[in-house]
């Protein structure tokens, strides 16, 4: 196993779109139905690539890395249990968790989930066996390879791989993993209960065992099948939480990193002598529980601070690229103050954001409806939330919120008193 401390400063992201529809196999981002078990204690979707059937009792989440050795192991216990259980009764979530350390990982992640993105889970599982039984042959020629011998297009293969939310996917997956406790690869989840390392066969087959008997007692409870990972994960979670991870070294506090404003939206005089820049998604909660310090800062510090807005829609945020849309969209007809009015209003509704919700708020705004709902259908801004996706990706913002005050970096929701000593500290200069 490979041990990796990952320190987050401060809780971020999370808020899936909720189904609880049973979907066929392999139903996914390349054309199935939408779904989300968000409310687990790891939450999985659709837009993660799955193997077996939405409604089985046993779900294991595997924190993975294609260049890892320990995780090329883990990778036969896996297919042992593919084959005694069958996809009815075990389902496997990948997620992406590629170490540092392994130059090859990230790419290979980049490129799994290009993969997934255009030929779904199906897909995804081929390019992924010919990964791992090709480790030291991890380049662009080998994913094209694998790619085209997977069924996926070679030339879509490519965009995707250049699309930043492909890589961002990645981001969020290795956040996701450090919020509920992965240190290192492989690390995996059997209904919530935490499994370290590339364990044996027994191992695993013990806990499913013991998860599938549990399931048949809440389905016969009353539980509905595609409700019982939920249900589980979070009760194993209380009985069995992940380990602790070592303390790791504090982020560099003396690191400035430039973060240009761009044509971005802001608030605040452009003269102002601290700039906050704020990296942030309109679904996300922990966003708009910071919208209410950056409110409280703006009344303490007045013109003496400017706060510039960077979308960051994150990938299993189905809403947020679409509310992100009518914002942007929003900013062309009515200029700044029509941004900022229709951005108060989504974080105002930001648990309300389907498509009905927002031609309503376009409405309230005093918008060209018709404009706006053709923006979000056609992704008319999408230019722009590449722009700072891409940006987010340089600066390492890789979950939101994510501020810099002045090219100082805070990640998460961070309490209002953090801000003041960076803000106070800067305006002393």
């Amino acid at each position: 196993m490979v041990v990796l401390g990952m320190g987050v400063a401060g809780a971020v992201f999370f808020l899936r779109s909720k189904s609880a529809t049973p979907t066929a196999i392999g139903a996914d981002s390349a054309g199935g139905d939408a779904w989300s078990d968000d409310d687990a204690s790891v939450p999985v979707s659709s837009r993660d690539a799955t193997w077996g059937n939405r409604a089985a009792p046993v779900t294991l989440v595997v924190f993975s890395d294609f260049q890892c050795p320990f995780c090329s192991k883990f990778e036969a216990t896996l297919a042992s249990a593919k084959e005694k259980y069958g996809p009815e009764k075990l389902r496997i979530v990948w997620k992406h968790n590629p170490l540092p350390f392994h130059n090859d990982a990230r790419p290979a992640a980049i490129a799994a989930e290009a993969v997934f993105r255009v030929g779904g889970s199906s897909a995804f599982w081929k390019f992924h066996g010919s990964a791992f039984a090709n480790q030291r042959e991890l380049n662009q020629q080998s994913f094209e390879t694998w790619a085209q011998a997977a069924g996926v297009d070679v030339t879509k293969f490519r965009q995707a791989q250049a699309d930043p939310t492909v890589a961002a996917k990645v981001d969020a997956d290795m956040a996701e993993g450090k919020v509920v406790g992965v240190q290192g690869t492989p690390n995996s989840f059997v209904n919530g209960t935490f499994l370290s390392g590339a364990q044996p066969i027994e191992k695993v087959t013990s806990l499913i065992d013991a998860e599938l008997a549990s399931a048949q007692r809440a389905i016969a409870a009353g539980t509905p099948a595609d409700r019982v990972y939920a249900k589980l994960s979070q009760e194993n979670k209380a009985r069995n939480p992940a380990p602790t991870k070592p303390a790791a070294a504090p982020e560099d506090d003396n690191k400035v990193y430039t973060v240009p404003v761009g044509d971005s939206p802001f608030r605040g005089p452009a003269s102002a002598k601290v700039t906050i820049v704020e990296f942030a998604d309109f679904q996300c909660p922990f966003c708009s529980r910071a919208e209410g310090t950056l409110n409280q800062l703006q009344e303490i510090y007045g013109n003496k601070i400017r706060i510039v807005w960077k979308n960051q829609p994150l990938s299993f945020h189905q809403n947020a690229a679409p509310a992100a849309e009518l914002a942007l969209e929003a900013r062309a007809q009515k200029g700044d103050k029509g941004f900022w009015a229709a951005h108060d209003l989504l974080f105002k509704n930001g648990s309300s954001l389907s498509k009905s919700d927002l031609e309503s708020y376009a409405g309230e705004l005093g918008l060209n409806v018709g404009k706006v709902m053709s923006a979000i259908a056609t992704k008319k801004h999408q230019s722009k939330l590449d722009e700072d996706i891409k940006l987010a990706a340089e600066v390492g913002a890789t979950g939101t919120p994510t501020f810099f005050v002045n090219g100082h970096k805070l990640t998460g929701a961070q309490p209002v008193d953090k801000f003041k000593a960076l803000i106070d500290k800067e305006l002393a200069n």
